[in-house]
């Protein structure tokens, strides 16, 4: 037979169950503005019920939390990740390339620039077909001649100029890469740690998240998780880019770049960037 105080009881489950609920709205709101915080939600389920004995069969103990879980969606993270990685890619090749089309094209008829310098070489050259002899159409080619080649020397240098941003864009977009892997394969020990006896880490799990997010705008990434099959043990995480393992749960396979000693093209600047892992191997 229940106690006298049963009934209290199942009302201090039904206090505490909404209580967790409570503190997790709160908990939403007050994250209302961070970034990569996912919308958590209270589950619950009807306590195990007693046994009375009698005809009318069992009697209910109340409701209990069973779980605070995320929001978030494995499937959109991924469309995420993917389509952030070709955003960015595209973005880059964008901004070079633009720059690249400004320093060859002009963007009008009159002002200066390599496509106009060789439109008046031409006009020029054309105009002292019609009198080989004239000295003064003669030191109007010779003048488009070197305002042409003082175009084609500023453009070389524009170019070599981008190609040194360029190699120094790459040494910190490595060096973003490695610092995002160390992030990743430290929270991964946190989440494991605290996850180990239930229970699931929702915060930490937001924060791997977000760093996985901003690691996709930098290289495109694929993640798989393997969750123990007997329930027991800890969570595999693991992150590729490229054709390699970037993180393995809580080790890191570092990237790192390699001055190349040799020239692709005669007019690349010296000591060019080459991409390896830390085993030496080609990314």
């Amino acid at each position: 037979m229940p106690s006298t105080f049963f009934g209290l009881n199942i009302a201090t489950s039904g206090m505490n169950t909404y209580n967790a609920g409570l503190n997790t709205t709160a908990h939403n709101i007050s994250n209302r503005n961070t970034k990569g915080y996912t919308r958590q939600t209270v589950e619950q389920q009807a306590k195990n019920p007693l046994s009375l004995g009698t005809s009318y069969g069992m009697l209910g103990t109340g409701v209990t939390a069973t779980d605070i879980v995320s929001s978030r969606d494995v499937y959109y993270d991924y469309k995420y990740r993917k389509s952030n990685s070709v955003y960015s890619k595209y973005d880059t090749l964008n901004h070079y390339l633009e720059n690249i089309q400004n320093y060859l094209y002009s963007k009008d008829s009159e002002s200066g620039g390599i496509t106009n310098a060789l439109d008046e070489f031409f006009k020029t050259i054309s105009q002292q077909t019609t009198d080989a002899s004239d000295t003064t159409m003669r030191r109007q080619v010779s003048g488009a001649a070197d305002t042409l080649m003082s175009f084609v020397r500023e453009t070389a240098n524009n170019l070599q100029t981008a190609q040194k941003e360029i190699n120094t864009q790459i040494k910190s977009t490595i060096d973003k890469i490695n610092t995002y892997a160390k992030q990743i394969a430290a929270l991964n020990k946190q989440i494991n740690t605290l996850e180990v006896n239930g229970g699931t880490a929702n915060d930490l799990r937001d924060q791997r998240a977000k760093a996985v997010d901003e690691l996709s705008a930098l290289v495109d990434v694929e993640v798989v998780t393997d969750s123990p099959k007997d329930g027991n043990g800890v969570e595999e995480f693991l992150v590729f880019i490229g054709d390699g393992v970037l993180v393995d749960t809580y080790m890191t396979n570092q990237l790192k770049i390699e001055a190349s000693t040799t020239k692709a093209n005669q007019t690349d600047n010296e000591g060019l960037y080459n991409i390896k892992w830390s085993n030496g191997q080609d990314f």
